[in-house]
């Protein structure tokens, strides 16, 4: 493995899915070539605003998807998209994975925070999807603050864990903790996509980023429009697990 991992992060518009879909597009294209999977904020394609996504919300797979869809194929990288499901009277607060062939994974947003839970159902476990940077398993902004959905993530062998999120200025700091963290409990790479801007009152941290599965930052944005990258290698995760070797300690406590 010596593709990269990519943390995009934008201001989106507030309810505007087709600028939306083109600040998606216009990130893609920033890329570099050897990006293999790019990760973009929580509920990007509407806006973080929970009085409007109801009326937002798209089937998955469903015009949304095909939208992006054709960008990851003509940008010839996998993506992570936050965006608001409708599943029949369920909304969740849902990252789908795209290639250029369709819908590759959906995953919904297992902890619902503050008054998401009164707009959003919680999601009913893990998800992961095969890459060409490994097993890449996915979690959704509040998500990253239990140690379990980690952990959950490391039994199941993920070499990278994705996180897309809108992440408080206020809470900065235990972005930064809380992503070097599970990077080290798993061991494997973090890549974490955050806003920027103020929407509907929030100021977004932005800082998207990448950490390696030895808990040090390997890329870090701020808080402009942009992309962050990092490689993944087998040497990098190889040496984090000799080194750390709780997935073995796990197992071996397990027999």
């Amino acid at each position: 493995m010596s593709d990269h991992i990519a943390a995009c992060q934008f201001e989106p518009a507030i309810g505007d899915i087709d600028a939306n879909l083109e600040s998606i597009r216009a990130l893609g294209s920033d890329l570099r070539t050897d990006v293999a999977f790019a990760v973009f904020p929580e509920l990007c394609v509407t806006g973080y605003d929970l009085e409007t996504v109801p009326d937002l919300a798209a089937s998955v797979p469903g015009p949304i998807t095909d939208s992006l869809t054709e960008i990851a194929g003509s940008i010839q990288s996998l993506l992570a998209v936050g965006l608001p499901e409708r599943d029949g009277d369920n909304l969740y607060n849902t990252t789908v994975v795209v290639s250029g062939d369709g819908v590759e994974a959906a995953y919904r947003k297992q902890y619902p925070w503050g008054a998401e839970a009164e707009v959003f159902s919680s999601g009913e476990g893990p998800t992961t999807v095969e890459t060409p940077v490994g097993t890449v398993g996915l979690c959704c902004c509040y998500d990253l603050n239990f140690p379990e959905v980690g952990l959950e993530y490391a039994q199941l062998g993920c070499d990278v864990l994705t996180v897309n999120a809108a992440w408080r200025t206020s809470y900065l700091s235990d972005w930064r903790l809380l992503s070097r963290a599970r990077a080290r409990d798993g061991p494997f790479y973090v890549v974490a996509s955050n806003h920027i801007g103020d929407q509907h009152g929030r100021s977004h941290a932005g800082h998207s980023l990448v950490a390696g599965p030895d808990g040090r930052i390997r890329s870090e944005g701020d808080t402009k429009n942009g992309v962050v990258s990092a490689p993944v290698t087998a040497s990098d995760l190889e040496q984090a697990h000799e080194q750390n070797p709780v997935r073995a300690t796990r197992s071996s406590d397990q027999d």
